[in-house]
Parts: C-alpha cells; structure tokens; sequence
C-alpha cells in the first residue's frame, strides 16, 4: 500500500480498514459480503491460497464493487503484491466511473495543528519482513503550557520523570501490529505509562542561544493485561529564548526495541522501533 504506482491508483479513494474474524457480531455489510464469496465451496473443489487481507472497494452509496484477496500474486515474482492490486485497482476504476487516474496535484504536507502548539511524532518499525511498518506513521499532538512546564529551563542538571511526558511519549508505539489488540473491542491497547528517569541538562551557549539536552531509558507499557512492554534511549535538544524558561524549540528522535511475537517459529523478534520528535509550529 505504500508502493508509489499503489498509492497513485488509490488517490480517487477514500480508504480505510476493519479487522475482526468471522464470527465477531456487528460485521459491517460490506465485510460479509467479501467473505461470503471468499469463503464458498471453490470450484472444482480446488481452493486457491488465501490470506486473510482482503480489498473492497465501494462505490459513494457503500456497494461493494470489487473485491480481491492480496494473496493472490505468486504469478507476477517479484514486486508481484504491488503489480496484482494495480492491476486489480484498475480493474475497478470504469465500474466507478473514474477512468484515468488523475495525476496527484496535492503536495505532500506534514501534519500540523493550525499554528497551535504541539509536537509530532513521526514512528517506523524496522521489520525486514513487512515493508509496510517501515514507512513512517506521523502523529501530531496537541500541548499546553503545563506540557511544558518538565522541561522548564535548567539552571543545573535535574532529573525529568517519563511519566511526565507521557502524552507525546505514549505515541511511540508500532503502526500496524495487530497482536496488541483488544480481543473484545478489536481496538489496539493504548499505552497506560510511560517510565523512567530521564536527565535534563544545559549545554553552554556558544551562539548566544540557550540549548538543554534531555537523555535517559523510557519503558512503555501498554493497557493489555499481560503487562506488556518495550523500552528504548530518548535523546532531545531543546531551545530557550533569552529570558524564557518555556522551550521555544525541541528535536530529538527515540530509538529501542519493540518484542513482536513471531508465531510460526514459537519466538520473540526483537525489531528496531524508531521515531523522530520535532515541535510544531517551528
């Protein structure tokens, strides 16, 4: 989904996604029908291989017009998901009556919060298994002045909580890792803490400009009733105007390791888990 000549078939859409399993209640229409048809007796009683990610594109009024299994590209070697749902995407298009695709005219922008003060956060997970982890999820959280209050100044060196930053720590977390999921509700854990002491100490000006640097260990543990968690090393710069104690800039990036549970081979695969932090507006 992140291929280019996928993403410029998919600009007429709006997407969005469901996940559950076959017998969860309040399946949306749409889903029933995706399954209904992938699940009849094949014919010639031989079933072709199947996945479980489907695509079903709908019309404006919610009708389900085309379907396919992502599985389904063994013929196409290598690159083959990508050229199979291009080819499938395509398919569709005169059924919408969308013809060409037309070509993108929208920059990419990143997204921020109208000039009010935030930060964002911009999360990939190094699977080499699934590209799709690796291209960067980008959050944009909103912050107030008592958001700021932690990371005041420091005349000297003094020690920050975690747990005091959670609101933009917490969203350090891996996009598209669906075993950390509510079985009931079908939605993903949140993370309920954030750990560690974290040290706050200024850097000499050289130019003029106050400058702070804030490094330690965060441990994030989600909501999930296992006591899951994962942890890794946060370093950020922070910029303060002369006369101001509030930071005027902050930049940094976390880098740890994310434990996902490989089930095929009855293990724990530690995956790099990275962000970028920047504040907004700059």
């Amino acid at each position: 989904m992140i291929d280019p000549a996928v993403l410029a078939q998919l600009q007429p859409y709006i997407v969005t996604s469901w996940h559950g399993h076959r017998n969860d209640a309040n399946i949306p229409a749409a889903v029933k029908t995706v399954w209904r048809r992938k699940f009849q007796p094949p014919r010639g009683g031989v079933r072709q291989r199947q996945s479980n990610v489907d695509l079903a594109l709908l019309n404006s009024e919610g009708v389900l017009v085309h379907t396919f299994d992502a599985a389904q590209h063994e013929q196409y070697g290598r690159g083959g998901i990508q050229q199979f749902t291009v080819r499938e995407l395509s398919r569709a298009a005169p059924f919408l009556g969308l013809g060409k695709t037309p070509a993108n005219k929208r920059s990419v922008k990143l997204p921020a919060l109208g000039g009010q003060r935030g930060l964002r956060v911009l999360v990939s997970l190094r699977d080499d298994r699934m590209r799709a982890y690796r291209a960067p999820v980008v959050e944009v959280v909103p912050t107030t002045k008592a958001d700021w209050k932690p990371l005041a100044w420091p005349a000297k060196e003094r020690t920050v909580k975690a747990s005091a930053l959670k609101s933009w720590l917490s969203q350090i977390y891996p996009p598209g890792v669906m075993e950390r999921t509510n079985p009931q509700t079908k939605v993903v854990y949140a993370i309920k803490s954030t750990e560690g002491d974290l040290k706050l100490t200024p850097i000499p000006a050289a130019d003029g400009k106050r400058r702070a640097i804030l490094r330690g260990v965060v441990r994030l543990t989600d909501e999930g009733p296992d006591d899951f968690n994962y942890q890794g090393i946060v370093e950020v710069v922070l910029t303060y105007k002369n006369g101001e104690a509030t930071p005027h800039t902050l930049r940094g990036y976390f880098d740890g390791l994310y434990p996902r549970n490989d089930r095929m081979h009855r293990d724990i695969r530690w995956l790099p888990l990275q962000a970028a932090l920047e504040s907004i507006p700059e």
